[in-house]
């Protein structure tokens, strides 16, 4: 399955953790955010790149998974999800000021706790996986 992990780039190592877990399962990660850091200081050009990159990444995913707590791309992120039509799983939890995204709670998101998040995002892309080859037989 080809997947997307959209987070805050402070999560690097649960990023990572993740998309090896993948990797190791047989998945296709179809952009890697790992390959930069904080854009701040990059060039215009730099930015339209990664911006890119990243948004055709979300659309080519059949699956995007948001590992809470995400920051600003991370809800971008989710919106191109969204939009494209590619279901989400949305992994933890995350509360700003009190509240939290109102999408996570979209009918093309599966939401689902983060405390053992190795075996809940195996369980919850097979259970996907059956969905959505159930719904393109009929």
């Amino acid at each position: 399955m080809k997947i997307y992990i959209a987070t805050k780039l402070s999560y690097q190592r649960e990023y990572k953790e993740l998309r090896d877990l993948l990797i190791g399962d047989g998945h296709q990660i179809t952009y890697d955010c790992s390959v930069h850091s904080s854009t701040k200081r990059e060039s215009k050009e730099r930015k339209q790149t990664i911006a890119t990159d990243e948004s055709f990444g979300v659309r080519e995913a059949e699956l995007l998974i948001v590992l809470l707590p995400g920051g600003r791309g991370t809800h971008v992120e989710l919106g191109i999800a969204i939009g494209a039509g590619v279901p989400t799983l949305v992994v933890g939890e995350q509360f700003e000021n009190g509240k939290e995204c109102v999408f996570y709670e979209h009918p093309g998101a599966w939401r689902v706790d983060g405390l053992e998040w190795k075996k809940v995002v195996r369980e919850a892309i097979r259970e996907i996986h059956i969905k959505t080859a159930l719904a393109n037989r009929q």
